[in-house]
């Protein structure tokens, strides 16, 4: 579970300035991916990659929290404050769904305003208590994310990961999803190869054991004739007896 005082976004000028990875490195080649069931399984800490669909946006009344406009806990009396996203996504992928946690960075690049923007709007175009209708953009959007995967999840809550990025580059997802059906073409193809060789295997190991079976009967034949011939000759030479 994920406290409303964290405060993981970095300065964009920051990332910027350290990323030197390109977005396709990051979410196909350089770290493993992973269904949301073997996510909910894995027990070691870890960083997977999981291409999941939105479903619901969740906690009406904790979609934010406040931090330091400095972007760090700090210890000196806070005089500003800015809001910060802090989304709980449903999402699905197959048969299996989980709770994703979004903070500010990618939300804000997900909704393309910011927290300020929807809270503003917020306050003239929602209910209090409802979700800002600029989330309704959200839902059946398919994503790839960058999810952290710890060990030290409390079973007596909700379990839910923690998003480290987002990616909703369509090339890329396309990308990773083209990799997933080769995976799978390549999964079904050595099973058909190992099905084939196998029929192949009992079709020789048949053959086989039927040209045996033909080599030994003709042997058998050829003994019994050769038999016969050496009795007939036998009985031939022998004289008969005198009554």
């Amino acid at each position: 579970m994920w406290d409303s005082t964290e405060s993981p976004s970095q300065p964009l000028t920051q990332l910027s300035a350290s990323s030197k990875v390109s977005l396709e490195d990051d979410f196909i080649k350089l770290h493993p991916r992973s269904s949301i069931e073997g996510l909910k399984d894995f027990k070691q800490e870890s960083t997977f990659v999981v291409k999941a669909t939105i479903k619901h946006v969740l906690d009406h009344d904790d979609w934010w929290y406040t931090t330091c406009i400095c972007n760090k806990a700090c210890n000196k009396h806070v005089i500003k404050v800015t809001p910060r996203y802090k989304l709980k996504l449903r999402v699905i992928h197959t048969t299996d769904s989980t709770t994703f946690v979004v903070f500010d960075r990618d939300a804000s690049a997900m909704l393309k305003k910011s927290c300020s923007d929807i809270l503003d709007l917020q306050d003239k175009n929602t209910t209090a208590g409802d979700l800002p209708k600029e989330f309704e953009v959200l839902i059946d959007k398919t994503y790839l994310f960058k999810v952290e995967c710890k060990n030290d999840y409390n079973s007596k809550f909700k379990q839910s990961f923690r998003v480290k990025k987002v990616c909703m580059d369509e090339k890329v997802i396309e990308s990773f999803s083209d990799v997933e059906i080769k995976s799978l073409d390549l999964y079904s193809t050595n099973e058909e190869e190992s099905k084939v060789n196998e029929r192949t295997n009992q079709i020789s190991s048949d053959s086989i054991a039927e040209d045996l079976l033909i080599k030994f009967t003709e042997e058998s034949n050829d003994a019994e004739t050769l038999s016969d011939h050496l009795n007939n000759i036998v009985s031939s030479h022998v004289p008969a007896k005198n009554p």
